[in-house]
């Protein structure tokens, strides 16, 4: 007899309630115990499962190898692959191709840089001539070769690194620098 829903209780006798029960029984030949535990068919269905009792799926499970019949290299791949979940995944390719047709990330062609170039040779530009002599650097110039001589005379003469001991020619630097750096920039 089977459950009716609107009823809550219903009764079955036994010889009924042994066919109708979902009993799983282990798939090992000739085992008539209950199959509790569950594992794959093959390595091609990983999701259709033989049901085994505790002695026998450990005899399965030893017995059972994922990659048998794999060389070394495909095994090598499946974990591989196995680190990504098996999804797709592309090389990150540092090809930026932007079409710069107004020049701006050109450093060749900057006809602002150029122009400041430029001013700096004029001879209005007179007031920079002593900061370009404390930082030893010559005219025309850019904001790199600035920055470069800049670095080099502060290391060559730090009070801790040189024997000249001279912090006021440390702070003539950083002012000669900085006129410098406000004359090139905008």
């Amino acid at each position: 007899m089977f459950k009716n829903k609107k009823r809550a209780s219903f009764f079955l006798e036994d010889s009924e309630s042994e066919i109708l029960s979902l009993t799983k029984y282990c798939e090992w030949n000739n085992c008539e115990k209950k199959g509790e535990y569950k594992a794959p068919t093959s390595r091609n269905q990983l999701r259709e499962f033989k049901w085994f009792c505790l002695e026998h799926i450990k005899l399965y499970n030893k017995g059972w190898d994922y990659f048998k019949g794999r060389t070394s290299d495909e095994i090598y791949k499946e974990i591989s692959k196995d680190a990504l979940w098996h999804r797709p995944t592309w090389e990150r390719i540092k090809n930026n191709n932007i079409s710069d047709i107004h020049e701006i990330f050109s450093k060749t062609s900057c006809k602002y840089r150029d122009q400041k170039i430029n001013n700096f040779t004029k001879s209005s530009n007179e007031h920079l001539i002593p900061a370009l002599e404390i930082l030893d650097i010559q005219m025309p110039f850019n904001l790199e070769t600035l920055k470069k001589q800049y670095k080099k005379m502060v290391k060559k003469f730090h009070p801790d690194v040189s024997s000249y001991n001279n912090e006021d020619h440390i702070i003539k630097l950083n002012n000669a620098y900085s006129i410098l750096l406000k004359a090139l920039k905008p």
